[in-house]
């Protein structure tokens, strides 16, 4: 009778913890991770990272209190092989473990953007990504040469090396991962359109005519202009007449360029001065639009040696210098 009792006993116990289990079960998987906090919170699940790692990880940010129930999940649905990594934000009232685990099997993370303007330069492009604040920052305390040996191309200039575009990412990423981006996609749109250049493109190397994309990228945001002002470019260089181009001047004062470029300041002597200095610049002075390299290597040829800006973001092209001093009497006033 007593073996019996005890016997009953440890039947009643067993139920008791199975139930407990099971009730347990059922609170985490219908329990909203972010009640606990009751705020929106950001999971980052990194490559090669296991279930129970992230699991842990969950229970740190104070979201889970059970590693093993999440674990388990994971499991039972087969799915840990499928897990992508990115940023998942989990909302109040609304993110179980489950549906969690499903936004990581659909890879549906929070993304990021990260935007290089046309035209910016490389001092531009360094402060936008210090100022992100969705990028980890690893670069903030180094010089142009060093950042370009740790993206892994030292010794080289990075003006006009780095492609305008929105990269997208999530999760943990750093500078140098956003920089080594953008440089490739840089070396790639240049090398495609090299491949394809006009006949007219009279280039030694791509990248000279990286430089002068660039100059034509701060000419003009005008897409029928741009294969025009590139042919006055080449048309000027091939008699090897000054490009006076006002972007190299700006470019070439630094800091000194207080927003409004005097007819003084075209006598400034540096080595991007294009009043002074015949032929291109020696290297970019921005960064220029896979639109600009594209009319840049695809120039219309025409007989105008001149052009002026209207100020309403087209210009005035002549053909010889009498044209062009009407013209510019008519729209510049510079001081």
């Amino acid at each position: 009778m007593r073996t019996n009792k005890i016997l009953i006993g440890l039947s009643f116990l067993f139920l008791a913890i199975v139930l407990a289990l099971l009730f347990s079960w059922q609170h985490f998987l219908k329990t909203s991770l972010a009640q606990i906090n009751e705020e929106p919170s950001y999971f980052v699940f990194t490559q090669g990272m296991s279930a129970k790692q992230a699991a842990t990880i969950l229970k740190k940010q104070n979201l889970i209190k059970n590693t093993l129930f999440f674990s388990l999940l994971v499991k039972f649905k087969g799915i840990e092989r499928n897990l992508k990594a990115g940023e998942y934000l989990i909302e109040p009232g609304i993110t179980t473990p489950g549906k969690l685990i499903d936004k990581m099997v659909k890879g549906e993370a929070v993304r990021h953007a990260f935007t290089v303007v046309e035209g910016w330069t490389f001092k531009q492009v360094l402060n936008a990504i210090n100022n992100n604040k969705y990028i980890q920052h690893t670069i903030q305390d180094l010089n142009q040469e060093q950042i370009m040996a740790k993206i892994g191309h030292p010794g080289k200039l990075p003006e006009g090396l780095f492609a305008p575009d929105t990269y997208l990412f999530s999760g943990k990423v750093n500078d140098t991962e956003i920089l080594r981006s953008s440089y490739r996609l840089m070396q790639k749109r240049l090398q495609q359109l090299w491949a394809n250049k006009s006949i007219n493109a009279d280039y030694s190397c791509p990248y000279q005519a990286l430089i002068a994309a660039s100059l034509l990228e701060k000419e003009t945001a005008n897409e029928q202009e741009k294969p025009i002002i590139a042919g006055v470019i080449l048309k000027r260089l091939g008699l090897n007449m000054p490009l006076q181009v006002d972007p190299t001047v700006i470019y070439g004062m630094g800091d000194k360029y207080n927003g409004k470029l005097n007819k003084s300041d075209c006598n400034i002597n540096t080595s991007y001065n294009t009043y002074i200095h015949k032929g291109l610049p020696p290297t970019p002075i921005a960064m220029p639009s896979e639109a600009s390299i594209k009319a840049t290597l695809n120039p219309i040829m025409g007989n105008y040696l001149y052009y002026v800006s209207k100020g309403d973001g087209t210009h005035c092209f002549s053909a010889n210098l009498k044209d062009q001093t009407k013209a510019a009497n008519k729209y510049l006033k510079r001081k």
